[in-house]
C-alpha cells in the first residue's frame, strides 16, 4: 500500500493544487506590473535629465571629470531594464506570513556609459554611490505622489516597498556605451529585428542583453562601489538544469520555498541555496522521477536536503563564493531539524493507506496552501490487486464478497 499525492502538489485540471496556492494572483501581479512600469518610466525620463537631479561632482568618478570632456546636455543617459530573480526564473511564490514576508520583484537598470581603463581593467564612469543617489532622488516623488515607501539602506539595490503585500528591488548595472551600441546597430541589421523597438526595453532584452560581454557588466554596491556581476550566469545555470531534468525541477524548487515560508517567517535559507539543493539532489538522483509523481520527486530531495545544508552550498557561478555565508551554528542546526521534519512528514504521508492522513501530514510539513481535498489522494493498491477498488465507495462496495460476485465480467475475475 502507499499514496500517490502528485495532484494534491500540481495539476493541469482546474482544481486547488499547493502550486496554484503558492501562484500569485492575476491581480496582483497586474498591479506589481503596473508599479514596475512606472518605476522605470520615472527612472528612464530621471536619467536623460540627470543634471536636474544630482551635480556632475556626485555622479562622475573623479578620474572622469579629469579625463573626459563633455557638456551636460550631451550626455543624455539612456537606461535599459531587464527583469531578474524570481519573477524571471518563474519561481515567484505568494508570501506565506503577511506581514513580515512579501512579494519580491528584482528589476535590473542597465545604464549604457563610457568605461575608462583602470589598473588594467574598465571602469564606468559615473560614480556608484552618485547612481544610487540620482536613482533616489529620481524615485522620491514618484513614491510621495503613489504612497510608496523609499528604502536606500541596502547594500545592493535601491528598494520601493508598494505596500505591505510586495516590494521592488533595482540593481544598477553600467555597460559599456561603446559595446551597446555595436551590439545595436548588429541587432537592427538583423532580419528578425524590428528597427521600430531601437529604443524599447524589448530591444534590450531580447536582443543586447544576451550578447553582452560577461566582464564589462558592473553591479553599483553602496559600500564597495563598482563589481563586476553578470545576472546571466544564475539564470542560464538554472535554465540549463531545467533542460536537464524538466518542468518538475522548476516546481520543487517553488515547493521547498513554500516549506521555507511557512516555516520561518525570516530565515537565511535564500531561494537561491534552496534552488542549488534542488539541482545537486537532481543531479546526484540514481533514478528518474516520473513527471506525474512530484509527490515522489520532493520526497527525493527532501531526503538530499539535511545533508545538503549541513555542508557548505557553492555558489553554481562564482567559483569561490557560498550560499550558506554567514550562517550561525544555531541557524544551520535548525534548517537541518527542519529539513529532517519534511523528511519524516512526506514520508508518512506517502505510506499511509488512508487520504485523510495523507493531507494531515503534507499539510503539517507545507502549510495550509495545500488544499485539504481527500479527493486529490490515490491509495495505490498492493500488487496484484485492482487499484480502482482501493479507495473510496467501489473500495467499500468491493469489501463485500457477494457484491464483488454480482458485479463480475463474464466470468473472468474483472470487476467494474
Amino acid at each position: 500500500m502507499g499514496a500517490n499525492a502528485h495532484r494534491t502538489l500540481f495539476s493541469s485540471g482546474e482544481h486547488d493544487t499547493y502550486l496554484r496556492g503558492l501562484t500569485v494572483d492575476a491581480k496582483q501581479r497586474a498591479a506589481l506590473q503596473a508599479a514596475r512600469e512606472e518605476i522605470r518610466d520615472e527612472i528612464r525620463s530621471g536619467l536623460r535629465a540627470w543634471s536636474d537631479h544630482v551635480d556632475r561632482t556626485q555622479f562622475f568618478e573623479v578620474t572622469a571629470l579629469a579625463s573626459v570632456s563633455f557638456a551636460d546636455s550631451d550626455l543624455a543617459l539612456r537606461p535599459k531594464f531587464r527583469m531578474q530573480g524570481s519573477w524571471s526564473y518563474h519561481t515567484l511564490n505568494r508570501a506565506t506570513h503577511n506581514p513580515p514576508q512579501e512579494i519580491d520583484l528584482d528589476d535590473g537598470v542597465f545604464l549604457p556609459v563610457s568605461f575608462l581603463s583602470q589598473n588594467g581593467g574598465a571602469h564606468p564612469i559615473v560614480a556608484s554611490a552618485g547612481y544610487f543617489t540620482a536613482v533616489e532622488r529620481i524615485l522620491a516623488p514618484l513614491c510621495d505622489r503613489n504612497g510608496w515607501t523609499l528604502i536606500t539602506n541596502k547594500p545592493s539595490c535601491v528598494r520601493v516597498e508598494i505596500n505591505d503585500d510586495a516590494h521592488v528591488d533595482l540593481a544598477l548595472y553600467a555597460i559599456p556605451d561603446d559595446e551597446f551600441e555595436e551590439l545595436l546597430e548588429k541587432a537592427a541589421a538583423s532580419l528578425q529585428f524590428d528597427t521600430r523597438m531601437l529604443d524599447e526595453n524589448v530591444s534590450f532584452a531580447e536582443q543586447i542583453y544576451p550578447r553582452l560581454p560577461t566582464d564589462q557588466i558592473m553591479l553599483a554596491h553602496r559600500e564597495e562601489g563598482w563589481k563586476p556581476s553578470d545576472p546571466r550566469k544564475l539564470e542560464d545555470w538554472f535554465q540549463d538544469a531545467i533542460n536537464a531534468h524538466g518542468q518538475q525541477l522548476r516546481r520543487v524548487c517553488r515547493y521547498l520555498k513554500g516549506w521555507r515560508d511557512h516555516n520561518w517567517t525570516g530565515c537565511r535559507l535564500s531561494s537561491i541555496a534552496l534552488m542549488a539543493c534542488v539541482v545537486a539532489a537532481y543531479d546526484e538522483a540514481a533514478a528518474l522521477i516520473a513527471e506525474n509523481r512530484d509527490d515522489l520527486a520532493l520526497q527525493m530531495v527532501a531526503k538530499r536536503l539535511p545533508e545538503l545544508l549541513e555542508r557548505r552550498i557553492p555558489n553554481p557561478v562564482v567559483h569561490g563564493q557560498y550560499l550558506d555565508e554567514g550562517w550561525a551554528y544555531e541557524c544551520r542546526a535548525d534548517f537541518i531539524a527542519k529539513a529532517r521534519c519534511l523528511v519524516t512528514r512526506i514520508d508518512a504521508a506517502l505510506a499511509a493507506n488512508q487520504s485523510g492522513t495523507v493531507i494531515e501530514h503534507l499539510r503539517a510539513a507545507l502549510g495550509d496552501y495545500l488544499p485539504d481535498d481527500e479527493d486529490l489522494v490515490v491509495i495505490e493498491a498492493p500488487i496484484g490487486a485492482p487499484t480502482i477498488l482501493q479507495s473510496g465507495i467501489l473500495k467499500d462496495f468491493a469489501d463485500q464478497p457477494d457484491a464483488r460476485e454480482a458485479v463480475k465480467k463474464g466470468g473472468d475475475g474483472r470487476y467494474g
